[in-house]
């Protein structure tokens, strides 16, 4: 198997620059390997592919794979000369990854090489695909990992304590990756992220633990090269017992909420403190900053579910039938933009350029699918100009490895998330063109009747909004719109998903999508969330 997939087998010396990227711009977010016994195998792979088992080759073409897509976001860190265009190599890269890890051997007898590769194979996909074999894969290589029970304790299994250590980060990564199941694709996450028998990694740098130890280091205090992850981690933990459902009556919701912001608050305060990430103008390195930043954008989302909660919550203890409040003007609404600008300062030049990859990732589906539904319903509005620029910021596109937006119009996104906020973006498109020509024709109509012409047609030419065909070009990309013929009912006061016919059928559960999308509580007083 090998050796069907050497020809793609990059030069050395094109090997070693690849590898160079990645211990600079994807290891310090993706810490699934330690880089001083890594190093050894993969300079070892370089000079001698042939010699090289398949697992520690295919770990080497996931390392490429992960290369070319930090490059693919942002090469001023590192340019370096290719010797083909970058979706030329992830193609290359990503087949010789299929036929080596999805293979009968694998399958049969997984090892922690060849889980580190589909693990780090897996996360990068992220940036190119949105659709469900990501999802898919991420499962499978949870299945793996729980086969040979890397889920468990390596102390329990009276393995070495750096083993442990390795095993605890593949682990807890796989279960971040999962936990964006639900924001994702509407599923339910396959691993329980709260497990209080399975530690955190310990905080420490890779040179503070090897091979050979016979016992655990100390913990550092402070930031070292395994703070982001930890962090990361641990925010994801907090989303879980902030932003679940729990049955009680809808009278006791407004205080859990009122509890649960408490929650956020301390969580961010105690983060900050134990990874030594100093608040207001302290020094900050580059990672710290964009941990900071992460955090910050993390609060955020998880304000605004609880905000929307908290609306929905008061309306239906009011009984009323119609909120008089338009939604651009709610709080819920601000905290929505809020939490999307924060994500878009993540990926600003100069702050996480060299990182940008990792931070496309993290699309903020529930702050964006609720602005745009509200700027369905209010298009157009100084209110609305600030939600509308960050739309056009953050709406997934990029480089895809199909040729085509990421993962937008993939055999998996008929029905999809992805394809609702899709059918969103367009109706609340032709709702503001539609309004912003009404209001340019009554400003002819005025002019014209104040100098006694009544006739428009000859200054304003027709304008139709027609119904797209199934991919419209953008200027930064394409998105995948409905078949040509499908109706479009530019009523604002309807439901979205029925005037859309977008019920999602295949998808069993939706997070939260019911209050973002249509302002919905189960009979428990909460929306269906993580």
């Amino acid at each position: 198997m090998v050796s069907d997939v050497l020809e793609f087998y990059p030069d050395p010396q094109l090997a070693l620059r690849l590898w160079t990227v990645y211990v600079k711009s994807v290891d310090p977010v993706l810490k699934i390997l330690h880089l001083p016994t890594a190093q050894s195998a993969v300079v070892a792979t370089i000079l001698d592919p042939k010699s090289a088992g398949s697992a520690t080759v295919a770990l080497t073409f996931s390392i490429y794979f992960a290369a070319v897509t930090a490059l693919g976001h942002d090469d001023k860190n590192e340019p370096i000369e290719l010797p083909e265009e970058k979706p030329v190599l992830l193609k290359r890269y990503k087949m010789s990854l299929d036929r080596l890890l999805m293979v009968t051997d694998l399958m049969n007898r997984p090892e922690m090489t060849a889980l580190q590769a589909l693990a780090i194979y897996v996360t990068c996909l992220r940036a190119h695909e949105i659709g469900r074999s990501v999802w898919v894969l991420n499962g499978l290589a949870i299945r793996l990992a729980q086969s040979i029970g890397v889920h468990r304790d390596g102390a329990c299994l009276q393995l070495s304590p750096f083993e442990t250590e390795m095993r605890l980060r593949l682990w807890w990564h796989l279960c971040v990756l999962d936990s964006r199941a639900p924001e994702d694709q509407g599923f339910q996450p396959t691993v329980d992220v709260m497990n209080g028998e399975l530690r955190l990694p310990l905080n420490v740098n890779d040179n503070q633990i090897y091979p050979d130890m016979t016992s655990f280091p100390v913990e550092s205090d402070g930031w070292t090269e395994m703070s982001f992850f930890l962090i990361q981690t641990e925010s994801c933990r907090l989303l879980h017992p902030v932003l679940e459902t729990q049955e009680q009556h809808s009278a006791d919701a407004l205080p859990d909420i009122t509890a649960r912001r408490k929650m956020i608050q301390e969580h961010g305060q105690y983060l900050s403190a134990k990874y030594g990430i100093p608040s207001g103008s302290g020094t900050l390195t580059d990672l710290s900053r964009i941990a900071l930043q992460h955090i910050t954008t993390a609060s955020k989302k998880m304000e605004f579910v609880l905000q929307l909660r908290e609306e929905i919550s008061t309306q239906k203890q009011k009984g009323a039938q119609d909120d008089a409040i338009p939604d651009k003007l709610k709080p819920s609404f601000k905290l929505a933009c809020d939490g999307l600008e924060s994500n878009y300062v993540s990926l600003k030049e100069g702050v996480a350029s060299r990182f940008k990859w990792f931070f496309n990732m993290y699309t903020q589906w529930y702050a964006l699918a609720y602005v745009l539904r509200c700027l369905c319903s209010s298009p157009c509005g100084v209110e609305t100009e600030r939600a509308w620029t960050l739309v056009e910021e953050l709406f997934p596109r990029g480089m895809s490895l199909h040729g085509h937006s990421a993962g937008l119009d993939d055999e998996y996104g008929h029905g999809s998330i992805s394809r609702c906020l899709n059918l969103l973006r367009f109706q609340a498109l032709s709702l503001r063109q539609q309004a912003q020509l009404s209001m340019a024709t009554a400003d002819v109509e005025i002019q014209l009747s104040s100098s006694g012409e009544l006739c428009t047609s000859q200054l304003l030419p027709d304008i139709e909004i027609s119904p797209p065909t199934r991919t419209t070009a953008t200027t930064q990309g394409t998105s995948t719109l409905p078949e040509s013929g499908q109706e479009f009912v530019a009523d604002s006061n309807q439901n979205i998903f029925s005037s859309l016919d977008l019920s999602m059928p295949e998808i069993p559960y939706l997070p939260d999508w019911n209050a973002v999308m249509n302002g919905w509580l189960n009979d428990d007083g909460h929306s269906s969330v993580l």
